[in-house]
């Protein structure tokens, strides 16, 4: 079954074709891409224009990697490259997404909070692969382009579509949740995240709600009860008549978590009448990851223990709580805990509770607190980076190192009680990474992606690298 056919493609961006020749070498189109960089034969490439790039300079290069046709604002390039025409490609992008979404007769997920997102739609996926054909996100597109491009990805065949909904801004919600349309809404958590762009928490909240106004008619909100917004998104849900599925350990819970802890690199989960569901490379922040996705599969009426086996051998996604080893000399091993792909308030207390209770499991290693700054805070930024040091004075690392100007505050508080040295760039942190990396340690990288944190992870692949070759 074709992706999309010439007519659907035409129809769906009111496209005009001015040569006539359009797709004249292929019977249809396979794929649709943005970035000439990845294109796949088959693709079609949609030109967008961004503030920094122009994605018409790139026609030649798509094409010679087998893009099947064009799509672009520009009418001679239309004729001179066969392609089709429109005034605006970022809304025919968007209007192709809608289109995708409206002929879509499965199921659709939308996933929205202020953590926990990707890692939710990466089990939930994972798991409904097991009970039919599921497309999902990829990556972190979770913007108006990066939505309208996963729906226009879309196979009408497919029985399940679990999209990320991610925001910035006041509204941004509503937007994406209406080209969206899911079946079920998941609101894993609100916290402080972006609080720059809201007058206070209240506001975040009310805009995460906002994906309650896509939901398709007897649509299904589940909602975390044991976040302190639990009851203002039950009140929102309800405005639209959604059913409601309560998830975590409140007793009044749908699906009722009675009990997390911590065993061997995993977590082991007590929830429902499940007894000792382990998830084998999952710690408790995870795991309240898989039981959301567990209430979705519920909800859908699958039986959750056909996926007990599967999730239980999922390993966290890189940059979100992967563990990485070097296995020195004499089988002395360091591990880096990399939960460097972003970072708020909420997320980092969560980080360096784990990483505390991976501590006491692990007591004869040494412990380095790697932390860069969290970005989007606004006003907020001094104070709550200050709100971490009675976190990191209760761990007591052997060493922190701070990112970033909020993060030296942090450092300046503790380095007369703890050994800490503070970089204002990644680039000095990168010359100085490897004197501090020794055997028998373990370490945390936690940051916002803006401070480039993430950058040491490949510094520590090739120390990984060197003592594998040196074995």
């Amino acid at each position: 079954m074709p992706l999309w056919t010439k007519c659907d493609l035409m129809t769906a961006c009111k496209a005009s074709d001015p040569t006539s020749n359009f797709l004249k070498n292929f019977d249809n189109i396979k794929g649709i891409s943005i970035d000439e960089r990845t294109i796949n034969v088959g693709d079609l490439f949609i030109a967008l224009i961004g503030d920094k790039f122009d994605g018409h300079n790139f026609i030649e290069t798509a094409i010679s990697k087998g893009a099947c046709g064009v799509l672009v604002s520009n009418i001679k390039l239309a004729e001179k490259y066969n392609g089709l025409f429109v005034k605006d490609t970022k809304k025919a992008l968007i209007e192709i997404g809608k289109f995708a979404r409206n002929r879509f007769n499965g199921i659709t997920v939308g996933i929205t909070g202020s953590s926990g997102k990707t890692s939710t739609n990466y089990l939930l996926s994972t798991a409904l692969k097991k009970f039919g054909k599921t497309h999902k996100t990829f990556g972190n597109n979770n913007n108006i382009i990066g939505l309208s491009l996963t729906l226009s990805r879309l196979p009408k065949n497919c029985d399940f579509c679990v999209l990320e909904l991610g925001m910035n801004n006041p509204g941004e919600i509503r937007v994406l949740s209406k080209i969206a349309k899911p079946n079920i809404a998941l609101i894993t958590n609100v916290s402080s995240s972006h609080i720059e762009n809201f007058k206070n928490e209240k506001e975040i909240a009310k805009a995460k709600s906002e994906i309650y106004l896509g939901l398709k008619s007897n649509g299904i909100a589940i909602i975390n009860s044991d976040n302190i917004w639990k009851k203002f998104l039950i009140i929102e849900a309800k405005k639209v008549n959604a059913k409601i599925h309560l998830y975590g350990s409140k007793k009044n819970s749908n699906t009722r978590i009675k009990r997390i802890i911590d065993e061997k690199d995993g977590s082991t989960i007590f929830y429902d009448e499940i007894e000792n569901w382990h998830l084998k490379y999952l710690n408790i922040t995870q795991a309240e990851n898989a039981i959301a996705a567990i209430a979705i599969i519920k909800e859908l009426k699958l039986e959750p223990k056909k996926v007990h086996s599967l999730i239980s051998d999922l390993k966290p996604l890189s940059g979100r709580g992967e563990r990485l080893t070097i296995n020195f000399n004499k089988n002395e091993k360091t591990f880096i805990i990399n939960d460097s792909y972003n970072a708020n308030p909420a997320s980092m207390k969560a980080a360096l509770h784990n990483f505390n209770k991976l501590k006491l499991k692990l007591h004869k290693f040494e412990t380095v607190i790697i932390i860069g700054d969290m970005l989007e805070l606004g006003k907020h930024s001094r104070q709550m980076h200050l709100e971490l040091v009675p976190i990191i004075q209760k761990i007591k690392p052997d060493l922190l190192l701070t990112l970033g100007n909020y993060s030296k505050k942090i450092n300046d508080k503790l380095k007369v009680t703890l050994n800490c040295h503070s970089y204002y760039r990644i680039d000095q942190l990168i010359n100085d990474i490897k004197q501090f990396v020794k055997p028998n340690q373990i370490i945390l990288l936690k940051g916002s992606n803006g401070t480039g944190l993430w950058r040491l992870v490949p510094i520590f692949k090739d120390i990984i690298q060197e003592n594998a070759s040196a074995a």
